[in-house]
């Protein structure tokens, strides 16, 4: 017996609410900026002329007309907007997209999984098309705990999920056509301009992030992104907009070599850093030292930097030098070998697998560039020539400071005790309910010792101490 398919009852998800928070766990902190950094960029490259701006900053439309101002967040295109009707279209449904939805493509999932699951207070969708605004505002309602569209009410007192924009709130990039939006958190006095908690580099944290996700910007798509801004805005210097440039174009601007290494099912793209301060310094805003990653579509998956960078990069034969090389694997898709990402995008998939790295730093051990094997070559012919006093001499000269207390000594009635050593850290101040200042003449003084404050009490030369 064949059953057609009007009888087919299909599934539905009794909670969508909780399926959406689900997944949001499984989301990186950050993963919002790519999701709305792409949506933005599709958006552009819909136009005609295929080029645009995309903009992350401060509303300062809301913060400088607010009773009690509070920074909050926002993206803004210049790309093709959508009417009030394709906002309800697009963005009310969980799997929906302006896009063709793909295993390897586009999901219509991200921005409503990775944006709104920490945004419960919502997020504004302003959005212009043929010049004509509209805005929607998709919200978590604290009673049902479900997402949707919050109702809106309209000049003519009448209520909608979207209503009509005036021209006094359109930003000033938007021309014709361009979408805003902005996301107000889970809270009114919320600061979503604020990094979330250990995030690297708070103070540059969407531009390092961005850089960091992105190999290379679409050509003619500039995409900014705010520093600073608690700062005054007359202060140029820092509270400033700096553009993303993507790892490819600075990697290609500080390198002394680079090159391609083909091998089984992918290709790794390798750079040599120069020798210079930028390998420190510009480590706030874009990966700026030695690091490995996947390469997928223009995108960076599965980063490893720092100490676990340099385990990875060991595995691949970096023994010597490691900070400044970078190894990209860029998978090619053979034989059948379906690639795409976990639904997240915080993994690289192949057949639904995780990539095979072992294999893969094996082939490059055995296959190591010459310039890479002569570069780490002179670096351990240097290493073993060299004598290092000098350079730890001069690395202890900088913390000479932290020894200078020969004015403190220990005092009986001090108030304060010193506590037993931390690791990694100068000290712990115990304070003691059975020591007491006894005298008038006594004070308190701090120095710092390895990051940690300590604290003595100081006293005059006639007092007793020991």
């Amino acid at each position: 017996m064949t059953a057609s398919s009007a009888e087919t009852l299909c599934l539905s998800v009794h909670d969508v609410g909780f399926l959406l928070d689900r997944l949001g766990e499984d989301c990186h902190p950050l993963q919002f900026l790519r999701e709305l950094t792409q949506n933005s960029i599709e958006a552009i490259l819909k136009c005609p002329e295929k080029t645009g701006e995309i903009v992350w900053d401060v509303d300062w439309l809301s913060f400088d007309l607010g009773d009690h101002p509070v920074y909050k967040l926002c993206i803004t295109d210049t790309g093709c907007g959508m009417t009030g009707e394709e906002m309800i279209k697009y963005i009310n449904q969980l799997s929906s997209s302006s896009s063709i939805q793909t295993r390897d493509g586009n999901y219509g999932v991200g921005a409503k999984v990775a944006a709104a699951t920490r945004n419960h207070l919502g997020l504004t969708y302003l959005s212009w098309k043929e010049c004509k605004g509209s805005m929607i505002h998709l919200w978590r309602d604290s009673a049902t705990r479900q997402y949707g569209l919050r109702q809106i009410q309209r000049p003519d007192d009448t209520f909608g999920h979207w209503a009509d924009l005036q021209e006094d709130v359109k930003p000033e990039i938007i021309d014709k056509h361009g979408t805003k939006i902005v996301l107000f958190g889970n809270a009114e006095d919320q600061d979503t301009m604020k990094a979330p908690p250990d995030v690297a580099s708070p103070s540059t944290w969407i531009a390092k992030y961005l850089n960091t996700r992105y190999f290379r910007i679409p050509k003619g798509i500039t995409i900014k992104a705010r520093q600073g801004w608690d700062q005054p805005r007359t202060n140029k210097d820092v509270n400033l907009l700096r553009t993303v440039i993507g790892q490819e174009e600075y990697l290609e601007q500080h390198k002394q070599a680079s090159g391609c290494l083909e091998l089984q099912g992918a290709r790794a793209k390798w750079w040599i850093l120069r020798t210079e301060p930028a390998l420190g310094n510009n480590s706030g805003w874009i990966e700026s030292s030695g690091h490995i990653a996947a390469l997928y579509k223009d995108e960076l998956y599965e980063m490893a930097s720092g100490r676990s960078g340099q385990t990875k990069l060991q595995q691949f034969g970096i023994i010597f030098g490691y900070r400044q090389v970078v190894i990209y694997i860029e998978p090619i898709p053979v034989n059948g070998v379906r690639l795409t990402t976990n639904t997240a995008r915080t993994e690289l998939l192949m057949n639904s697998l995780a990539l095979p790295w072992s294999d893969w730093a094996a082939e490059f051990r055995a296959k190591l560039p010459q310039e890479i094997a002569t570069y780490m070559e002179a670096i351990a012919s240097k290493s073993a020539d060299t004598d290092h006093s000098k350079s730890i001499r001069e690395r202890l000269k900088t913390m000479l400071d932290l020894f200078k207390i020969s004015r403190y000594r220990p005092a009986l009635n001090g108030s304060l005790q010193i506590g037993e050593p931390i690791p990694n850290a100068g000290g712990r101040v115990n304070r003691s309910d059975s020591v007491h200042s006894k005298s008038s003449s006594s004070s308190s003084s701090r120095t710092t010792s390895g990051g940690a404050v300590v604290e003595f009490t100081q006293h005059s030369s006639s007092q007793m101490v020991c």
